[in-house]
C-alpha cells in the first residue's frame, strides 16, 4: 500500500522489509544518523527496544510504551505509534462508534492491545476491562494507565473468569486484540456462549413494524485482518451484532504512518484497493 501510494504522488521511495536479528538491529539503529532511510516502521519484537534509540519520542507512544513508525524531523529521529490512531480512525469512520462515556472489553493485554487501551481512554471511555491469560498482564495495562485517565474504570481480568461474560453483556465495545483467529482452528477468543443475543423488539413508526436490536454490546472489533472474518466476528454477527475486523486499522495505520514520511496527505483510497488486492491475493476474502 506505501509503494501504491508513493507512486501515486509520484515520490521516487521504496518500502523494503529487513528482518534483522536482535543484534542486527541494534547496530542498526546505532547507525541510523548515517543511513538512507528516510523513515521507517518496527514491528515486533523491536517496538519497545527502538525508543532508546531516538532523539524523540511523542507523548502518546511513550506511554503506551511502543513505536511502530519512526520519520526524520530536521536531523532528528522522531517515534510515534500510528496503530493507536489507525485504530481510532478505523473504529470512527467504518465503525461509526465513539467511545465517550462507554463501556468497553478488550480482550488480550500485549503491544496491540496497549495501543487500543491507551487510545480508547483517551477518548473518553467509561469503564475499560483488559482480560489476559498471563497473570499480571492486564494489571499492569490497568496501573499503567489509570493514573493519566483518572475519569475511565480500569478493571483487569485474567482469561476465564466467570465474571467476563457479564461484563460482555454490558459493553458497548469488544476488542479482540489477540492473535487467535490468525490461524484456522483457533479457539475463540472467549466462549461463544459468552456472546450475548441482540435482542429484537417491534416498534411502530409511523404505522409500520420496525425491528429494532437491543442489548450489547452494538460493536464486536476484531484486529485481525486476514481472514476478513474471523470465527470471533462471525458468532457475534450470528447473533445480531455489528462487526468490524483490522483492516482499517491496518490501513490507517499505515496511512498516518506514510503522511509522517512525506509530510503530504496519504491517497487513501490508492492505498486502501492496493491493500485489499493484497489481502484477497492472501486468501483473506
Amino acid at each position: 500500500m506505501h509503494e501504491a501510494g508513493f507512486r501515486a504522488l509520484g515520490i521516487d521511495a521504496n518500502y523494503i522489509v529487513l528482518e534483522l536479528d536482535p543484534a542486527g538491529f541494534r547496530n542498526a539503529m546505532r547507525h541510523i544518523k548515517t543511513s538512507q532511510l528516510s523513515g521507517f516502521n518496527v514491528t515486533v519484537p523491536y517496538k519497545e527496544v527502538v525508543l532508546k534509540f531516538l532523539d524523540q519520542v511523542s507523548p502518546e507512544a511513550r506511554a503506551i510504551g511502543a513505536v511502530n513508525t519512526v520519520y526524520k524531523k530536521g536531523n532528528r529521529w522522531v517515534g510515534t505509534n500510528t496503530d493507536m490512531e489507525g485504530f481510532l480512525i478505523s473504529l470512527s469512520r467504518e465503525g461509526r462508534f465513539c467511545p465517550r462515556n462507554k463501556k468497553a472489553v478488550v480482550l488480550g493485554a500485549g503491544g496491540a492491545s496497549r495501543a487500543v487501551t491507551y487510545g480508547l481512554c483517551s477518548r473518553g471511555i467509561k469503564k475499560l476491562s483488559v482480560v489476559d491469560a498471563v497473570p499480571g498482564k492486564a494489571g499492569k495495562i490497568v496501573r499503567d494507565f489509570q493514573k493519566t485517565f483518572k475519569g475511565t474504570e480500569c478493571v483487569p481480568l485474567q482469561a476465564g473468569n466467570p465474571e467476563i461474560a457479564s461484563l460482555i453483556s454490558q459493553a458497548d465495545l469488544v476488542v479482540n486484540a489477540t492473535p487467535l483467529g490468525l490461524k484456522k482452528g483457533d479457539p475463540l477468543p472467549v466462549p461463544v456462549e459468552w456472546i450475548p443475543t441482540a435482542r429484537k423488539r417491534g416498534k411502530v413508526s409511523r404505522g409500520r413494524l420496525v425491528s429494532r436490536k437491543d442489548g450489547a454490546p452494538k460493536l464486536f472489533m476484531d484486529l485481525v485482518y486476514n481472514p476478513v472474518e474471523t470465527a470471533f466476528l462471525a458468532a457475534a454477527k450470528k447473533r445480531g451484532h455489528r462487526t468490524l475486523n483490522g483492516s482499517g486499522m491496518l490501513l490507517y495505520q499505515g496511512v498516518r504512518a506514510f503522511e509522517c514520511w512525506t509530510r503530504r496527505k496519504a491517497p487513501v483510497s490508492v492505498m486502501r484497493g492496493a491493500l485489499m488486492k493484497k489481502i484477497r491475493l492472501k486468501g483473506g476474502t
